[in-house]
């Protein structure tokens, strides 16, 4: 077994702690989100408070893939948090990555950043508007954010409602991107600027406010990139509704 360790040069100093958050990783700190893939919220003296994503490891197949032909997740996560960064787009610091290897197969990756601190996530804005007095500003303010990163030819594939952390200073919202190692660096067509945002599960509510800003941002017909938003989302919805049953009948038999 060998490790491919990757720290950012602010950290070096830090490895041997870095090390052994990775060795204790099952023990330590908080889950925030267990699925394929593991993220915690683990608080070290040295080291403050970090997140912690172990990535689950690939089926044989992609053991290879990662070891030569295409970048870890972890790899990735790291480096374009470091892009995002030099963009003046907001994620949390990237700290390092760790790469498991068994005879040269990718085996566990984990990334980890600074925690970033936050008020509330996309999600929130679609379970409770009511909550928000200026939801409709918060929208509009998010629909520059994301004109911003695809005038800066970017593609963030990954762009759903946990994937956005959101925080209030003073009357203005920062948004900050997490989960990043989806991403496509590109010159974006309408269409596919239009497509990014529909894994957002945008309400019937919010596509008129998302729809009309972005259309004004990119000098466009805002009923023509309403009536594509309501398509497309309704597309995804039919979807993702059709795959839930799927999976539901496969589960009876």
């Amino acid at each position: 077994m060998s490790w491919n360790i990757h720290i950012n040069d602010k950290w070096k100093d830090k490895q041997e702690d870095l090390l052994s958050v990775i060795n204790d990783f099952k023990s330590l700190g908080e889950v925030i989100f267990k699925e394929r893939n593991t993220l915690k919220k683990i608080q070290i003296e040295n080291l403050g408070i970090l997140a912690v994503k172990s990535f689950k490891i690939p089926h044989l197949l992609n053991q290879y893939v990662y070891s030569g032909i295409r970048k870890s997740k972890a790899y990735r996560s790291y480096h374009h948090a470091k892009i995002l960064l030099n963009k003046g787009i907001k994620t949390p610091n990237p700290i390092a990555f760790f790469e498991e290897r068994i005879g040269g197969k990718i085996q566990h990756s984990y990334y980890i950043s600074e925690f970033c601190s936050y008020d509330f996530t996309f999600r929130e804005l679609i379970e409770s508007k009511e909550n928000f007095k200026d939801w409709n500003n918060i929208l509009e303010s998010f629909t520059e954010f994301i004109y911003t990163i695809h005038q800066q030819d970017i593609l963030f594939k990954d762009l759903s409602p946990g994937n956005v952390l959101i925080e209030k200073i003073k009357e203005s919202y920062v948004f900050s991107l997490i989960d990043l190692n989806r991403m496509q660096f590109k010159k974006l067509t309408l269409e596919q600027r239009i497509q990014n945002f529909i894994k957002l599960s945008l309400t019937h509510e919010m596509i008129p406010i998302i729809g009309e800003k972005y259309a004004k941002l990119v000098n466009e017909s805002p009923l023509k990139i309403i009536k594509i938003l309501e398509l497309k989302n309704q597309d995804y919805i039919n979807k993702k509704t059709r795959k839930q049953k799927l999976k539901k009948l496969l589960g009876k038999i």
